[in-house]
């Protein structure tokens, strides 16, 4: 494995000249962008042509993202000219997580018809306050500042280890390299995520953006918290928004056993579910997780058993056809149909039976027929970067008593009326076209 190491210079302008390139008559003279972290973003064009130019746009975009920003530049047509885009940074509606890489070129038209798309440049949106050393291979890409190389090498080692595992046993491979960047502190983490960030923040994935950032904290912890929240990263990387939707027990009962697996407490929480037959169902796992303590420990234990479950019966390579259903796009019920023959509420059956529970409870439902080719429709893209989803997790030293789940990665809930809207509109239905009698 080929690893590459640099040392990244502290500057508070980062600035990269790339080469003149020619089309047809354009020429570009010179094509710079720079930064300061949390500050502003500043792009700068200078360009020529036989003819006078008289249109220049730029494109930029977080990497990872489909969507792009687009600005076209104000200027007096001339056969030669250069213009500057500046971001306002301290906007916190324009917030960027460290580290994410941008993605920008610039389209020039001049008055003789001639047009040049420029190459696309990537960066990477460093945090300009320290000093950092970087490892990196194809799979993962670790930042760190102010500590020595074994500890670099340290986490990077794990990382790998466990990104490996993940394209080993389920065929999982992101397009770019996860990016994990750690802070020295809880203090430091903080100063860098955007306002309105929870206090007890230890860990934060910046979905589909393949981004992680870590306040050191205790060993035991580290050694958790990067393998749980590389499997984050890597399922959001891979799915295809806005049709891919990997559900919540997936996504929490992956990272736990990328961590090690279940901790006492979840043991004993699943244990004591099975006994009072108080255990939550699969369908209810498939987004948000409750914020009752208890309920979540429970939830992500259940989590845990059913891929312990289903690797047990099925393998890792049937767990990851599944994983790669998901996240191309496909009904939860279709994509378990597709490649495990039972719909969610036979599946949840069949772990019942393997734990040792009683059978559910509930009302019968039709069973939707298979796909045996998920169809994706095409999405139409909007001009604007979106903004940037991230799922966060406690710092182990933090002890608030309103945590909405312990040690484990929180996500944005739905709200309490989507639960309910699909009955409602049935009913609804129901009434108007019910068949009555002729009179």
């Amino acid at each position: 494995m080929k690893l590459k190491r640099a040392f990244l210079v502290l500057g508070m302008l980062l600035v990269w000249a790339w080469p003149v390139s020619a089309q047809e008559g354009i020429q570009v003279i010179s094509d710079t962008h720079e930064h300061v972290f949390r500050k502003s973003m500043t792009f700068k064009l200078q360009v020529s042509s036989n003819n006078d130019i008289d249109s220049i746009k730029l494109f930029y975009r977080v990497s990872g993202q489909t969507s792009s920003n687009k600005v076209e530049l104000e200027f007096t047509p001339a056969k030669q000219v250069e213009v500057s885009h500046t971001e306002d940074l301290t906007d916190p509606r324009k917030y960027f997580p460290p580290m994410i890489e941008f993605t920008y070129w610039w389209l020039i038209t001049d008055q003789g018809g001639n047009r040049l798309k420029t190459e696309p440049v990537t960066f990477v949106y460093l945090d300009t306050n320290y000093t950092w050393q970087v490892l990196e291979d194809e799979l993962v890409r670790l930042y760190w500042h102010d500590q020595d190389a074994a500890f670099g090498q340290y986490y990077f080692d794990l990382a790998v280890k466990s990104a490996e595992s993940l394209r080993n046993e389920f065929g999982v491979k992101t397009a770019r390299p996860v990016q994990i960047v750690i802070y020295n502190s809880h203090r430091e983490l903080m100063r860098v995520l955007e306002e309105g960030s929870a206090e007890w923040t230890g860990a934060v994935t910046f979905n589909t953006t393949g981004c992680i950032a870590i306040g050191l904290g205790p060993d035991d912890w580290m050694d958790k918290v990067i393998p749980h929240e590389l499997t984050h990263a890597t399922l959001y990387m891979i799915t295809k928004q806005p049709f891919g939707d990997i559900p919540r027990w997936l996504h929490e009962g992956l990272a736990m056993r990328s961590e090690g697996g279940m901790s006492t407490e979840e043991r004993s929480a699943l244990a004591d579910a099975i006994r009072k037959n108080t255990l939550i169902s699969l369908r209810a796992l498939n987004s948000g997780f409750p914020d009752d303590r208890e309920r979540a420990i429970l939830s992500y234990a259940q989590s845990n058993s059913l891929i312990d479950f289903i690797i047990d019966r099925d393998g890792t390579a049937k767990l990851g056809e599944l994983i790669n259903v998901f996240a191309v796009g496909a009904h939860y019920d279709d994509a378990l149909l597709q490649v495990f023959g039972v719909d969610m509420d036979g599946m949840e059956d069949l772990w019942r039976e393997y734990i040792g529970a009683r059978p559910r409870e509930g009302a019968t439902r039709i069973t939707p027929v298979p796909v045996e080719t998920p169809i994706v429709p095409t999405a139409t893209l909007s001009a604007d970067i979106t903004p940037l989803p991230a799922t966060a997790t406690p710092f182990p030293l933090a002890t608030p008593t309103d945590l909405p789940a312990p040690d484990r990665t929180s996500t944005p809930k739905s709200g309490p009326c989507l639960g309910i809207c699909p009955t409602l509109g049935m009913v609804i239905l129901f009434v108007l076209f019910r068949p009555r009698s002729s009179s």
